[in-house]
């Protein structure tokens, strides 16, 4: 993409959108149309971005640019308190407009409206009819594809899911062995309506070159959990990708994502209701607070909450007390400022994901297990021909991987896997008797890491896997390369450092019977999940040389569990040849080919 700006903007504008591919040229508005028309066919831009006083001249410049340029769209900006009528029928659907109450606003919805505009689209063919049901082969059982493959048997499909692990639900192992992030972690997950956020989109001032986070380690606020040195090239293209995301362009990423979670929360409503039995034993909490260790983060937190619609009101410290009588003493050594009630809930993420299966199973679904997919086969067309499993070539009409972090494991024709790297997060488990924890918990923490990779926590209060009252918490962020087998050349002390500190500061008596019961071990546990450069989540769709899909779903950088529902959804669509909102907004080349990145 390439973008030519026509107007003079605000200095604050300047800092923060010109780059590269941004071209400042504000002296083009005093030349005579045929003159600015030449120089930009030189420059050739995919958008031009002028004020709403500049409209008539411009209208005049795209006339001699209807043979050179004939894509080119035109983005005019202008305050809405002076915004004027206009007549575009001079430029039709080559133009459109942009307006705030100040300028800066209005530059930044131009540039919002001009990525919009040079996004890649989803190669669904355009007036194709729907495929009919067919037989699906999904790879990865984690949480994600189990729920895509609830959606897909209600859809009519043929469902077959391959894993590699062994059956989650043998032996009574809560851990199996080669298992991801959905049955490698904690037995706990939450939903909240900025789950997998953006974790980088700060203010349109942040600029990642200047404060190289991915380049530092955990205790000097970055988001390092090995040596910057120690990296492979192919780790620190990855972490250079990552620098290059604009900051208005993470904050515009970072409300797509909200978007999609506030859908999952519908459809998960939907699927709760109908499938009651998914909620045997997994101590479903249909509620959550948030809570804040000072009142600039407690005011800085209600906003944020509210511009999502995620806010239900505030909870002051007494009545918070009264509730939970488990935080008074972090109430008392003001640990706690003050909490929000939000939209949101709480499970326990495998007693889930085993019903899943078993409602699956029920519904027609086979599964797999132990089953090693290493490649995808292409014709020399590029169509997909198969998927090979343990040697052998299976083929189906249609095929959904998610890989979760060890996208690295499989060969494959994607844009989408090469993006997705691997982030380590860490886990303690507390008692939850006496004084017992009711409500989950999202934590701002403070102190050591707080500021970057470990800014917050989750406390998920639930059962065991002897049926006793513990709290599974989480926290901590941190990058190990693009493969998940690099969690073991990872400095895990430091990182568990994060959720220790913040378990014992919130549950000290808890905290210290933990320790006292041999529960924290050596150290504490951790899963490895999968993360992009963008911040966005990847769904990418190829075409099968039968008429059917393979769909790509993932990276969805800490939040695969909050989003499987809308994920589900807009795998099916495809499969189904039908337009989702997840195709073009987590295609996974919006990013490099918006802003001219080499994957």
């Amino acid at each position: 993409m390439k973008i030519v700006v026509m107007c003079w903007l605000a200095r604050a504008s300047v800092d923060v959108f010109v780059a590269r591919n941004m071209v400042l040229r504000p002296e083009l508005a005093a030349k005579a149309p045929q003159h600015v028309a030449s120089e930009l066919a030189a420059l050739a831009p995919d958008v031009v971005i002028a004020r709403e006083s500049q409209f008539e001249l411009v209208a005049a410049v795209a006339a001699g640019l209807a043979t050179d340029l004939p894509a080119c769209r035109f983005v005019f900006c202008g305050l809405a308190s002076s915004r004027a009528a206009i007549d575009t029928s001079a430029l039709a659907a080559r133009c459109a407009f942009a307006t705030g109450s100040t300028w800066e606003r209005a530059e930044y919805e131009a540039f919002v409206l001009a990525e919009s505009l040079c996004r890649p689209r989803p190669g669904l063919p355009v007036g194709a009819s729907a495929n009919a049901p067919g037989e699906v082969m999904l790879v990865g059982a984690g949480v994600v594809n189990l729920v895509t493959a609830l959606a897909l048997c209600r859809r009519g499909h043929r469902v077959l899911v391959f894993d590699r692990m062994a059956d989650p639900r043998g032996h009574g192992e809560q851990h199996p062995g080669r298992a991801g992030a959905t049955f490698g972690g904690r037995d706990a997950r939450i939903f909240s309506y900025n789950e997998s956020r953006h974790h980088l989109a700060c203010s349109p001032l942040y600029t990642p070159q200047d404060l190289p986070r991915f380049r530092l380690g955990i205790a000097q606020d970055g988001w390092l959990s090995r040596r910057y040195g120690s990296l492979s090239e192919t780790d620190r293209r990855w972490i250079g990708q990552l620098e290059q995301v604009p900051p208005w362009a993470a904050l515009l990423y970072g409300n797509d994502i909200v978007g999609f979670n506030r859908q999952s929360h519908r459809l998960w409503r939907e699927i709760f209701s109908l499938y009651p039995e998914l909620l045997r034993e997994t101590h479903h909490v249909g509620r959550l607070l948030r809570i804040y260790p000072s009142d600039a983060s407690l005011r800085a937190g209600r906003t944020a909450e509210a511009e999502i619609g995620a806010l239900l009101g505030e909870v002051p410290l007494a009545r918070l007390r009264e509730r939970e009588p488990a935080l008074g003493d972090a109430i008392d050594s003001g640990a706690i400022a003050g909490a929000l009630e939000v939209q949101g809930f709480s499970l326990n993420i495998v007693s889930f994901c085993r019903n899943l299966i078993a409602l699956l199973e029920r519904l027609g679904a086979r599964f797999h297990w132990q089953q090693e997919v290493s490649e995808v086969r292409y014709a020399d067309s590029g169509a997909v021909t198969g998927i090979v499993v343990d040697g052998k070539l299976r083929r189906a009409d249609h095929y959904v991987l998610s890989p979760g972090a060890q996208a690295r494991t499989l060969a494959t024709k994607t844009d989408g896997l090469a993006a997705i790297g691997a982030m380590v997060g860490m886990w303690v488990t507390l008692p939850n008797d006496g004084a017992a924890l009711n409500t989950p918990l999202k934590v701002r923490r403070r102190a050591f890491a707080s500021s970057e990779a470990a800014q917050g926590a989750n406390v998920v209060p639930g059962r065991d896997a002897a049926g006793r009252p513990v709290l599974h918490c989480s926290s901590g962020h941190g990058f190990v390369g693009v493969s998940a087998d690099d969690v073991r050349l990872a400095d895990l002390p430091e990182l568990a450092r994060c959720v220790m500190e913040t378990a014992e500061e919130l549950f000290a008596d808890k905290f210290r019977r933990a320790r006292q019961a041999g529960m924290l071990g050596e150290r504490p546990g951790f899963c490895v999940r999968p993360w992009t450069p963008s911040g966005l989540g990847v769904l990418e769709v190829q075409e099968s040389d039968t008429g059917g899909k393979l769909v790509l779903s993932g990276g969805h950088n800490t939040g695969g569990f909050a989003q499987s529902p809308a994920v589900a959804e807009a795998v099916a669509c495809a499969l189904e040849t039908r337009p989702h909102a997840m195709h073009t907004l987590y295609h996974p080349r919006r990013f490099a080919d918006v802003f001219e990145v080499t994957l």
